[in-house]
C-alpha cells in the first residue's frame, strides 16, 4: 500500500445497502454519504488512482428508517455491515461488490475509478436518484446512488 493511501483519513457519513426482495428496477447496490464523507470517499479514490494495488476499509453508517425513506421505496434493507474495504487493483476492468462475513468489499480499477468518483461528487453537491454502469455488460446490475438524509431539528 503506498504511503499516500495509507495517510488518508475518513471523514463524514457513508451508507450502502440492498433491498430485501426488491423489484427489478431496485435490484443492486445503493449509496449515500453526506458532503463530508462524498469528499473523504473520493480524496480516497484520487489517493488510489495510477497507483499499485491497494486498500482501505471504511466505517458504514446503520442503515435506519432515514436512510431508507430518502429513496421512498417502502421496503428494507438487507442485511447491515459495518465496514467496506476499497480494494484498488488498476487492471480490474468492472465495479464489484460483495459481502464477505461482516464487511463488503468493493473492487474498482483505472478504467471506472472516475465514474464512481463522479458519482459521489454528483451526491456532493446534492445530486442522487441516478446510477452508474458496473461493466459493459449491459445486464449487469446498475450501483444508484442517492442524496444522505436531511438533519431532524
Amino acid at each position: 500500500m503506498t504511503e499516500w493511501v495509507s495517510k488518508w483519513v475518513q471523514e463524514g457519513r457513508l451508507w450502502i445497502w440492498r433491498y430485501a426482495n426488491p423489484r427489478r428496477d431496485w435490484r443492486g447496490w445503493h449509496f449515500s454519504a453526506d458532503p463530508a464523507g462524498c469528499r473523504s470517499v473520493r480524496n480516497l479514490l484520487d489517493r488510489m488512482s495510477g497507483g499499485g494495488a491497494c486498500h482501505r476499509t471504511l466505517k458504514l453508517d446503520s442503515i435506519t428508517d432515514d436512510v431508507l425513506r430518502v429513496p421512498n421505496y417502502d421496503q428494507k434493507s438487507f442485511g447491515q455491515f459495518s465496514r467496506v474495504r476499497i480494494e484498488y487493483q488498476p487492471d480490474a476492468q468492472d465495479l464489484s461488490l460483495h459481502p464477505e462475513n461482516d464487511r463488503l468489499v468493493l473492487t474498482v480499477g483505472n478504467r471506472r475509478l472516475q465514474k464512481l468518483a463522479s458519482a459521489f461528487t454528483d451526491v456532493e453537491i446534492d445530486g442522487g436518484d441516478f446510477g452508474i454502469r458496473t461493466s459493459d455488460n449491459r445486464r449487469a446490475e446498475h450501483w444508484m446512488f442517492w442524496w444522505p438524509p436531511r438533519e431532524r431539528n
